[in-house]
């Protein structure tokens, strides 16, 4: 097994913390990324749980990526943690475990192979599908619960009990710890959903709740870039978190649910965390779901320019910026000159439906007038182009909100001609512990007419009024059957995975399954496409990201 140490003296890259130096008993921990490095080097949330885990003396971490899996021994590994951040991270999880010899199902595994667990979007929303190949979860934020669970593991290690005992401990001990084969699911029928959910043992909680990070210790807790790299996606970009979360509680969005309540670090913190970074680069990206939402951004826009100024009267390279998709509410020209001095020609705004009614629908409050005012400042600002997000097959969608979309974006060419539209649109797929985790999947069929107006209308006769950009819809469906899947899915899984994990992949696997009188899960449509009743159990009803399944449905404006 390569030590964390060999790892960083081979691999193009930067440190800019000092790990730890392994205690000779220290807990060997493999901490793994379902892509390949370059992508794994991007990811904030992953290089800084690595980081907590170098600096901790007890702890012998070695990352392990999508393209250097071959190479890993897992033998003498006692953990093997996995970032989940979409469902169609499984496959390559799977492929990831198979590479290395790892029996994929938690049950075929034995006291010599190490626990596999995950953490991240995935594992809160709806984990059930792949419940079977995992011994436990992470549920809410790493910082809070993973070094908990490390120190239990390395406990526990040294004693006599068995696997399932060390993952039993796990499940009543420590909160926003969920293992799922202490848990047992009984269904109404081989093509209906989930009857109950009960925990196998008295000390097991019937729930698991999210565990975060309070506000008052996101004053002064931040995330950013532990390890610089310039191949790497992003190219050796120094990454900081300024806002977790989001307040505005768009009713299909799950950044905004799970990671509620919306925190930030201070204007101070973050500027400071700015300046550490421009020590080793000029390029520095601002993620958060909303960061224009954050109470001092202003604040941050004026250090901006104040570093940018000292950078250019030392003739140093000029400061680059890139940020996450902004609120067009929240534009102003501050903001938009602040970027466009850090070299951005373009930003992303999220405006989900050019319909107010429908933004009004799905808790969007985002007024015609305020994008007309966005565009006004931007103009003026002389930036180049916007990128729009948004969304079709959302609950209560018709083809007028779609016409609507269109006579938005051609309003908008019509007003600034020299702007330059992309209008990047995916189609709806419900998440679970949000309000819209009931509702069905629009028909495969009106998605496909819908982007089909939306391409037509975005470029009538030949002339472009905005770049159109959608997602697959197929592979939206896919990520659907396992959002909404429950652990009957496992074979699936494992099958999708070992045909190649394409589109054609799922159907080939489902057919094999069903022709073999295997399939004990309901047909794929029935998944997607069956509206759920507040009474129904939910496969995932037995985590709670902090909102009562109640208030959820309130939110969700269903009318019966």
């Amino acid at each position: 097994m390569l030590s964390s140490n060999l790892s960083r003296m081979t691999l193009p890259e930067t440190v800019l913390y000092t790990p730890a130096v392994p205690n000779k008993d220290a807990l060997p921990i493999a901490w793994c990324y379902p892509a390949p490095r370059n992508v794994a080097m991007s990811s904030l949330g992953y290089l800084a749980l690595f980081r907590q885990l170098d600096e901790a003396p007890t702890v012998n971490p070695t990352r392990v990526y999508g393209d250097t899996v071959e190479t890993f021994d897992p033998r003498g590994v006692a953990m093997m943690g996995f970032s989940f951040s979409f469902e169609l991270d499984g496959p390559e999880i799977l492929r990831m475990l198979d590479a290395c010899g790892v029996p994929l199902y938690q049950a075929q595994r034995g006291d010599a192979e190490p626990l596999i667990f995950a953490g991240g979007p995935v594992t809160m929303t709806n984990a059930e599908p792949f419940a079977d190949f995992f011994d436990f979860f992470l549920i809410g934020e790493g910082e809070e619960v993973l070094m908990e669970c490390v120190a239990a593991i390395q406990q526990l290690s040294a004693s006599s009990l068995s696997r399932q005992e060390k993952l039993r401990y796990l499940a009543a001990n420590i909160a926003g710890c969920y293992v799922p084969s202490m848990y047992t699911v009984a269904y109404h029928g081989p093509e209906a959903g989930v009857a109950t959910i009960n925990p196998l043992y008295d000390d097991v909680p019937a729930t698991v709740t999210k565990r975060m990070l309070s506000a008052a210790q996101m004053q002064n807790t931040i995330a950013s870039s532990p390890i610089l790299s310039d191949d790497s996606v992003f190219g050796n970009t120094f990454l900081v978190e300024v806002m977790r979360g989001c307040s505005h509680r768009c009713r299909f969005c799950m950044a905004s649910y799970a990671m509620l309540p919306a925190r930030g670090s201070s204007a101070a913190t973050i500027l400071n965390t700015i300046d550490a970074g421009l020590t080793h680069t000029h390029k520095i990206g601002l993620l958060g779901a909303l960061i224009a939402d954050h109470p001092e951004f202003d604040a941050i826009c004026d250090g901006l320019h104040q570093r940018m100024d000292k950078r250019d009267a030392d003739g140093g390279d000029p400061i680059r910026l890139n940020a996450a998709a902004l609120r067009v509410d929240r534009i102003t020209e501050r903001i938009v000159t602040t970027f466009m001095r850090g070299g951005q020609q373009q930003l992303t705004l999220a405006i989900e439906s050019g319909s107010e009614r429908l933004r009004q629908r799905i808790n969007k409050h985002l007024k015609q007038d305020k994008i007309f005012d966005a565009m006004e400042t931007v103009s003026k600002a002389g930036l180049k182009g916007i990128k729009f997000y948004g969304m079709v097959g959302l609950p209560d969608e018709t083809d007028d909100d779609v016409q609507a979309t269109i006579d938005l974006l051609a309003e908008i060419k019509a007003q600034h001609p020299k702007l330059k539209l992309v209008f990047g649109c995916s189609s709806f797929v419900p998440k679970g512990g949000t309000p819209f985790q009931w509702m069905p999947r629009t028909a495969r069929g009106d998605i496909k007419r819908r982007f089909a107006m939306l391409e037509k209308g975005l470029k009538p006769k030949g002339k472009l009024i905005a770049e159109f950009r959608p997602s697959s819809a197929k592979w939206d469906e896919v990520q659907a059957v396992f959002s909404r899947g429950d652990r009957r899915l496992a074979p699936l899984v494992e099958r999708f995975y070992r045909h190649g994990g394409s589109v054609g992949s799922l159907k080939r696997a489902d057919k094999e399954l069903r022709e073999e009188g295997v399939a004990e899960y309901p047909p794929l449509d029935w998944i997607i496409h069956q509206p759920l009743a507040q009474a129904d159990t939910l496969p995932w009803q037995h985590i709670s990201l902090g909102i009562s399944h109640d208030i959820l449905w309130e939110e969700s404006g269903i009318t019966l």
